[in-house]
């Protein structure tokens, strides 16, 4: 079988590094905190044991030291590719006298082609050597044709199905059951970077076949919900998107491995404050259909969790089910790394000249700190006003400015979800706007509401504000 080709290029040095890491790990049970270095400059493993890849039919009898190298444009592995020719290393004081006193084997993963001048390149560059038995370079296609073999790679770094082409991604019969778009998610993958929330929500999954993606919009709880059903449809799994828990039980097959997504903010365009509520009531019904091949995404405020866990624990007495801490997944808590490559992987999806890209990336520092950084908004900058100023020639003063004016201003998505709430919740929202700083009397919300509410409220302003927080108010802790 031909394994179709992975532009790895497109991750970037740091994404390339986990892709090493995830690599050894799940061929041949490698710790991968036993790394030392980085991708970009000198990444390596010692493996006394020797090393085998089962995907590739390669076992190495140990000591073996595996070296991750990002062949970075413009570096001699980046040359050698192109121009076919073994290259010069001008790069001393590498390799190191330690690296040539080395008694072992050596394998090289490298993000290049290993061709033939590729390969002399790298094991010069690592440790002064020659090919052979023992000293390999695995390159693109060696890696590309692990990633096919391993459904659970491609699971947790679905990144990689964005830099391969779609045709082929998803076997034909589960691509037809499915409810999915897959073309969209595809389109998704190809900027999206594998957050700790990523891995925390396939952990769960894993326990309980249950997770519940909570945090403010535009933070990616739709985006993680998507690429955990594309990484599983590319696996073989049907996808399917639930509107509501009747959704789900239609399409439920108890012989077909499934993963149903249900999304609060289905559309991104219309905020539906019961839909929370029909899913936590449906919840002990729900539950009971769900296995090991058959998960539930689900993405929601705290509290409609919390009620329909509730309601799960009355229901069936003392037996043993999930409290909202086991799957609760915080999606939200992005750290400046995260954030860093979001913004990274943005830019260089975006349709612009290389120096464009260059100038943003230098006002990635202050993009990643700002205070209304969203991955959506990001999304906005990179793929329309990138694109604009591309041919204007801004400065890096101009460009921070129009950068900080895009990330202060809601997305049109934001906009549509709140004109289509019903008027008592903006008047509410309005009504908080209307408030001095600090804690408020309910009594005092409620005398400002009715001054923006003309009528009567169909449910209390506490019940009113548990169902917007998260998506229109940021509950602090």
């Amino acid at each position: 079988m031909s394994v179709p080709p992975y532009a790895l290029h497109e991750l970037g040095w740091l994404q390339f590094q986990d892709l090493c890491d995830l690599v050894l790990e799940l061929e041949a049970g490698v710790d991968p905190t036993g790394w030392r270095g980085e991708a970009d400059r000198a990444r390596l493993l010692d493996r006394a044991e020797g090393l085998t890849l089962p995907s590739l039919g390669l076992t190495l009898r140990g000591p073996v030291r595996v070296h991750a190298l990002w062949a970075a444009r413009g570096s001699a592995l980046w040359r050698a590719e192109r121009e076919d020719r073994e290259q010069r290393l001008d790069e001393a004081p590498w390799p190191s006298p330690e690296e040539r006193e080395f008694q072992g084997a050596r394998v090289v993963l490298t993000s290049a082609e290993a061709t033939e001048a590729v390969t002399r390149t790298a094991l010069m560059r690592v440790a002064g050597l020659q090919p052979g038995p023992q000293a390999v370079v695995l390159g693109r296609d060696e890696l590309a044709a692990i990633v096919e073999a391993r459904a659970e790679l491609r699971l947790r770094m679905p990144s990689l199905l964005g830099v391969r082409p779609l045709a082929g991604l998803v076997a034909p019969e589960p691509a037809a059951r499915s409810t999915v778009d897959v073309a969209a998610a595809h389109t998704l993958a190809r900027v999206y970077v594998p957050t700790r929330a990523h891995a925390r929500a396939l952990a769960v999954l894993g326990r309980h076949r249950f997770t519940v993606l909570t945090g403010p919009p535009e933070m990616g709880k739709t985006a993680t919900a998507a690429m955990i059903a594309l990484g599983r449809l590319s696996g073989g799994w049907e996808a399917h998107d639930c509107r509501a828990p009747d959704d789900l039980l239609r399409a439920l097959e108890p012989g077909r491995a499934q993963v149903f997504v249900a999304d609060d903010a289905f559309g991104s365009t219309e905020y539906r404050p019961d839909a929370a509520e029909r899913w936590a009531r449906e919840l002990p019904r729900v539950l009971r259909v769900l296995d090991d091949r058959h998960w539930l995404i689900w993405t929601s405020r705290p509290a409609p969790l919390r009620a329909g866990l509730h309601r799960v624990h009355q229901e069936r007495g003392a037996e043993r089910f999930p409290r909202p801490g086991e799957v609760g997944v915080d999606a939200g808590a992005l750290t400046v790394t995260e954030k860093a490559l979001i913004f990274l992987r943005h830019v260089r999806a975006a349709d612009v000249p290389g120096s464009t890209r260059l100038l943003a990336r230098r006002i990635g520092p202050t993009v990643v700190a700002h205070p209304h950084f969203t991955p959506e908004r990001i999304r906005r900058f990179a793929a329309t006003r990138l694109a604009e100023l591309a041919h204007a020639g801004p400065g890096v003063g101009e460009l921070l400015r129009i950068a900080d004016a895009e990330l202060a201003q809601p997305t049109d998505a934001m906009a549509a979800s709140f004109r289509a709430l019903e008027p008592e919740y903006r008047a509410l929202l309005v009504a908080m706007l209307d408030q001095p700083d600090g804690p408020v009397p309910e009594r005092d919300l409620v005398a400002v509401l009715h001054r923006h509410q003309a009528v009567e409220l169909a449910h209390r302003p506490v019940d009113l504000i548990d169902r917007v927080a998260d998506h229109f108010l940021r509950v602090l802790p």
